[in-house]
This record gives structure tokens, C-alpha cells and sequence, in this order.
């Protein structure tokens, strides 16, 4: 039986922010090669990383723009139908979600916005703790963002990473390469490879179902759903080598703490990522496991085991 649904045009420009990030850059590649007539304007915040940008993407336009930039993100949307919307840790969401909004609306273009965010379903800003919410970040900032695009009643559909990136991991290749020791939080979360999440959200953008405009989903492999005890096992069997696991606060923080800050360019993010961990242990019940991706891709996304098996060189020792 053909099922019969709403139907939305499919956007013919498409703007990708953060495109050379972890998102952004999976996503830009399969907009390419699965509709290679789109018109791709792939934008990243670092004047210096334009030119890298326009070399991966000899047949986009590859710009400079900021989220806190009228000017420039104004440019960024001018003509553009399709936008895919991530913003790094700790920014000034407030600012960024109404300039945005704002370039939007005045360009008129727009049919289909996706925004990514992340926290468990359900979860309100009232209840994450006041030690998060006073620093900003992940743990409070997302909130703030849906809040100011579901009141601007544009057609955005929010993809939310229901799921830690298996990328991640590898803030803690070195201890597993030098002691064969895992340091990490302890957490019990999903898994999503970042590249299967690029590509759900360019698969959403270049659907024609209407039904998606409006809708919060949560993305997440559909198998892997571990504790970090769990996850120490199945890095032994891969890379055939007894790992251990320290999850405490003291080992992270020597060990971890300062590549997370150099990363985000936010001194103390380390510290920050420990506190967030904690309060998102504290919910873990919340999360399960869903389809939602494989639907999109029409596959089964990728697991955490193939995904260390490809990336194994990372964590054995040289």
C-alpha cells in the first residue's frame, strides 16, 4: 500500500554551518554526491579554514560567517532554501538564535531549517542544576535555542543527538595507547557515529515528507546503548589487549581536561564536561534506544564496535 503524505519542496540552495565539523562535513558530502544540482554553500566560523573548506568542496561556495555577525549571516542565508544549523559549546545561544531568526526572515528563502541539539527527551531547563546552567554549555544552552525557534514559527525540524559521538572516544586514546587504561566519566548513553548523524540531517533536508517540519527527533545507532564498563570490554576484544577502566574525576582532569579545553577554546571545559556527565548519569534511565536513524539512512547505522575496529590505530600502542 503507497502511503500518501504531505509534501514539502526540496530545497534547491543549501547552507551548512559548521562544515568542516564532525556534522556538518558528513553532511555537506552527501548533499554533494546524492544531489549534486543542489547549490552548496558550506560555511565555517575560522576566516583561516575557508580555503581548506573550498578545496574538500571545489564545486560550493565556501564563506566565512558567524552565528554573532549580523552582517556576515546575513551573506551566509541570502538565497539560501535549506540550513543546517550546529553551534559549538558554550555559545551565546540568545545571540545567535535571534540573529539568525532575524537573517531568516529577511532574506524570505528559507523552507527548511534543520537545528541540531542535544539532551534526553523530556528534560525541561528548570531542572538542569545551577552549577551548569551559570557556566552555559551543552547542558543548558540547547534549551534556549528551541525555545527561541519554536516562538519564530520557521520550518524547523530539530535533530536531537540522543547519544554521546563515538568520536569522543578519542580524548582517551592516549591513556589506552601508553597504559591500556580507558579514562572516562562514568556514563550509560547511547552511541552515534557523527558521520551517520551528517547524514541523517542531509537526508532530512533533502526530503520531501512535510511531516519532519516541527518535529523533535532523537537520533541514536539503535545498538549500542553502554556503560562505560561495557564499552572497556568490547575495546579489549577489539583491539585484542586487556583494557582497564578509571573513571575517577582526579584521572580525567590530568589526563583529559586540558585537551577538552584546548578543543573548545574554554578554559575549564574539562571541568565542565565532568559536572554535565554527572547530572546526565543521574538521568540515564531516560534514554533508549530507536530506528529513527536507520529509517533515514535505509541501513543500519554504523556500531561502536565497527567504528573502533576502523579507527584501532588510534588506541594501539605505536
Amino acid at each position: 500500500m503507497t502511503l500518501h503524505y504531505p509534501k514539502k519542496p526540496i530545497p534547491t540552495s543549501i547552507a551548512v554551518f559548521g562544515a568542516s565539523g564532525r556534522m556538518g562535513r558528513p553532511l555537506a558530502e552527501y548533499v554533494r554526491y546524492a544531489a549534486p544540482e543542489i547549490r552548496l554553500r558550506v560555511i565555517t566560523s575560522s576566516a583561516a579554514g575557508v580555503a581548506a573548506l573550498q578545496k574538500q568542496f571545489p564545486d560550493s561556495e565556501a564563506i566565512c560567517a558567524s552565528y554573532l555577525d549580523r552582517t556576515s549571516l546575513h551573506a551566509a542565508v541570502e538565497g539560501m532554501e535549506g540550513i543546517f544549523m550546529v553551534s559549538p559549546s558554550g555559545m551565546d545561544e540568545q545571540t545567535a538564535v535571534t540573529n539568525l531568526v532575524d537573517a531568516v526572515r529577511e532574506v524570505g528563502t528559507a523552507i527548511h531549517i534543520v537545528r541540531v541539539v542535544g539532551y534526553e527527551p523530556e528534560a525541561i531547563a528548570a531542572r538542569v542544576p545551577e552549577i551548569l546552567a551559570s557556566r552555559g554549555g551543552d547542558a543548558s544552552q540547547h534549551f534556549i535555542a528551541k525555545t527561541l525557534l519554536d516562538r519564530s514559527r520557521l520550518p524547523v525540524t530539530f535533530l536531537n543527538c540522543g547519544a554521546t559521538m563515538m568520536d569522543n572516544l578519542l580524548f582517551s586514546a592516549q591513556g589506552i595507547r601508553e597504559r591500556g587504561t580507558f579514562v572516562h566519566p562514568p556514563r550509560y548513553i547511547p552511541y552515534i557515529d557523527a558521520r551517520d548523524f551528517g547524514e541523517v540531517a542531509a537526508r532530512l533536508l533533502l526530503s520531501d515528507d512535510a511531516r519532519h517540519i516541527t518535529q523533535f527527533h532523537t537520533v541514536n545507532n539503535g545498538q549500542d546503548q553502554l556503560t562505560t564498563e561495557e564499552v572497556t570490554e568490547i575495546m579489549s576484544d577489539v583491539l585484542k589487549r586487556r583494557i582497564t577502566y578509571d573513571g575517577s574525576r582526579e584521572t580525567f582532569m590530568r589526563e583529559v581536561g586540558s585537551q577538552l579545553d584546548q578543543r573548545y577554546g574554554r578554559p575549564g571545559q574539562g571541568d565542565y564536561i565532568w559536572d554535565f556527565t554527572q547530572f546526565e548519569l543521574s538521568n540515564s534511565v531516560v534514554w533508549s534506544l530507536n530506528n529513527f536513524a536507520e529509517r533515514m539512512l535505509g541501513r543500519r547505522p554504523n556500531s561502536l564496535r565497527s567504528w573502533l575496529m576502523e579507527h584501532r590505530q588510534f588506541f594501539l600502542p605505536g
